[in-house]
């Protein structure tokens, strides 16, 4: 408990996490989009599935892609909220993994991995 009320200043682990959450995320993703595309899909993306009958797989596909970059947007803003502690050091590292964690599993979604 006393390391995580360590309140010396952490100005540049403050600025450096959320900056390569920034760049490392999208990059991942796209990197995770490319290996799904490598595949033999011919058709519409897996969450597309159920939409297929109405014609709806572009408002599904855009309505899961929305989801992802919202919630990954909202726990990175998060990290600029994160007091510069030294303590809470940990605490950011996690919530930028968990950030990229929630872009990087767009294209799980999205594709049919078997």
């Amino acid at each position: 408990m006393e390391r995580l009320t360590d309140r010396r200043r952490d100005l540049a682990g403050w600025l450096v996490t959320p900056l390569f959450t920034l760049v490392a995320a999208p990059v991942l993703t796209g990197i995770v989009g490319l290996l799904g595309n490598l595949g033999d899909h011919n058709g519409p993306p897996a969450v597309c599935e159920k939409a297929v009958a109405d014609n709806m797989c572009e408002e599904t596909t855009l309505g899961v892609i929305g989801v992802h970059v919202a919630i990954s947007g909202a726990m990175w803003l998060l990290l600029w909220i994160i007091p510069w502690w030294r303590g809470l050091r940990p605490v950011r590292v996690l919530l930028a993994v968990a950030a990229t964690v929630v872009l990087v599993l767009l294209p799980v979604r999205m594709f049919d991995w078997s």
